[in-house]
């Protein structure tokens, strides 16, 4: 604990808990993104919803998708395929995207570089938000919002985030914007698969998150983590070890080999048919 330099309050959580505390909560780029996104929910306009392929891609887009289905919202997601659209949200994806009319397009994960994408969006009367954790270089691209902590910032210290952390804490600011009850916590352990997934350190925020979800969560009660211990016949209890030799892999066979957009539809629905039939796909896959 020492040589690795904890804080206070992480040696102070070893043994103690405490609620999970929003550090965005007067954040100028948060406050502005959930405006827009609560103002383009009202006024019934439409949604896309643009992610990465990988593990933080997909579950970043889910959480938005888990947020925007609880809000009737009119919304549809796109996991860009490596063989066919590339990396992020390039200007031929845009075009593709843009046929489905969408009035604001959010991209996570990614839209740290894609400045011709985002003028494109511009001229044509588009708006967008970028949540993105990646490397990003001046001139920055000109969304409406441009949430990255690895810009120029004040909330630069929180440059150990993934995708999955930012649009967690962005999910959260809506909630409490708008007074709603939903209990978005229990979806920590998605989070917590992003940063593992992700290979981000499991220190300050994120190790809070890893104790909660490991403290509160009964993780073998999940479904698509059950399914998988059961297929494999694994026997022992669920570990955090699993998160990233186990889960993250499987999820990422879809990026890697065929469709990532099966993996949001796996982690929003509700029908376990679907469910299984998604599973068995990706453990073929893997």
């Amino acid at each position: 604990i020492i040589s690795k330099k904890f804080t206070k309050e992480e040696i102070y959580l070893i043994n103690n808990h405490t609620n999970l505390t929003n550090p965005f909560l007067n954040n100028d780029d948060f406050i502005k993104a959930t405006d827009l996104l609560i103002s383009t929910i009202n006024e019934n306009k439409k949604i896309c919803i643009i992610g990465d392929y990988d593990v933080d891609g997909c579950v970043s887009a889910s959480l938005i998708v888990k947020l925007l289905k609880y809000l009737k919202a009119s919304y549809f997601y796109y996991i860009p395929n490596r063989f066919i659209d590339g990396y992020g949200s390039s200007i031929s994806l845009i075009k593709k995207i843009i046929i489905k009319n969408p009035d604001l397009v959010i991209m996570v994960d990614n839209g740290s570089s894609s400045n011709e994408a985002i003028d494109y969006l511009n001229k044509n009367k588009i708006k967008s938000i970028v949540i993105d954790h990646h490397e990003i270089y001046n001139p920055y691209p000109k969304a409406n919002v441009l949430i990255n902590p690895k810009k120029k910032s004040r909330y630069s210290e929180y440059n150990y985030f993934c995708s999955g952390v930012l649009t967690y804490f962005f999910i959260d600011l809506i909630l409490k914007k708008k007074k709603l009850k939903l209990d978005f916590s229990k979806n920590l352990y998605l989070v917590l698969l992003s940063i593992v997934s992700d290979v981000m350190p499991i220190r300050k925020v994120n190790r809070h998150i890893a104790n909660i979800v490991l403290r509160n969560i009964n993780l073998e009660k999940i479904y698509f983590f059950k399914k998988i211990f059961d297929i494999k016949k694994i026997k022992k209890p669920l570990e955090i070890d699993d998160f990233g030799f186990l889960f993250g892999p499987i999820l990422n066979s879809a990026g890697r080999l065929d469709d990532p957009n099966i993996i949001v539809e796996l982690l929003t629905t509700n029908n376990n048919d679907k469910k299984d039939k998604i599973i068995n796909k990706l453990i073929l896959l893997n």
